[in-house]
């Protein structure tokens, strides 16, 4: 579920790009012995009727090659745009899916409350979407990241790229990116603040102002497994 900065801090390390026979610790699929990509998976969200957000860590070895899973269907999909310092990629594909999440104009706040929605270790577990929750527990990633927030619900290897929301509005808050190791500490993960990734959509001619829907609470889990979906390349 990590991205591509490696950091020590403390003792503590902050991994990306982790391999397939790895134990549990990112949504990249290669081995800690090799460069060599086998193959990805991770979560992508539906941002409007035919393009999606995920992150750049999880289609970088791709070649352009990633699909999703929509209604059943493995569906090719298009990268667009990617910002590696942030860690997004923009896709596009030949879908359109007629709910998506809009991203919030408020600034987060600590103890907000939050939801998050993706497929952690992907099928291997199962190919069903799952659910955690928490509080934002900081408005900064490590080393003071100011582009990053940590949350206190759970991220394994797979959430990488999905949605972060607001409890009650299905909101986008963050994007799921990282977390140190879980050997080492305990709930301490961090998603890509929905400012970044407005600015990145705007940068690539996505206009977000079209993209404001809001939902209820008891709406909130209907909204997520309509437009989150698992990502992959072989």
């Amino acid at each position: 579920l990590l991205n591509n900065r490696t950091y020590s801090w403390a003792g503590l390390k902050l991994y990306g790009k982790v391999q397939v026979k790895e134990k549990l610790v990112s949504a990249k699929k290669t081995q800690e012995t090799t460069t060599k990509t086998q193959g990805a998976s991770g979560t992508a969200f539906f941002v409007s009727k035919n393009y999606l957000i995920t992150n750049h860590h999880v289609v970088k070895g791709c070649n352009n090659n990633s699909k999703i899973i929509y209604q059943t269907n493995e569906i090719d999909s298009k990268l667009i745009a990617k910002d590696e310092f942030l860690d997004l990629a923009l896709l596009k594909v030949d879908v359109e899916n007629d709910t998506y999440i809009s991203i919030s104009n408020q600034a987060p706040s600590k103890l907000q409350r939050i939801i998050a929605a993706g497929y952690p270790f992907g099928k291997y577990l199962s190919d069903d979407m799952k659910f955690t929750s928490g509080i934002i527990s900081s408005l900064k990633g490590l080393g003071d990241d100011s582009t990053r927030l940590q949350i206190d619900a759970a991220l394994n290897r797979g959430n990488s790229g999905g949605p972060i929301v607001d409890e009650n509005t299905g909101e986008l808050v963050a994007v799921a990116v990282a977390g140190l190791r879980k050997d080492k500490t305990e709930a301490v993960n961090f998603g890509i603040k929905a400012g970044s990734v407005k600015n990145f959509l705007e940068a690539n001619q996505i206009d977000t102002t079209l993209l404001k829907k809001k939902y209820s609470r008891a709406g909130v889990a209907k909204l997520l497994e309509s437009t989150t979906m698992y990502t992959f390349c072989k």
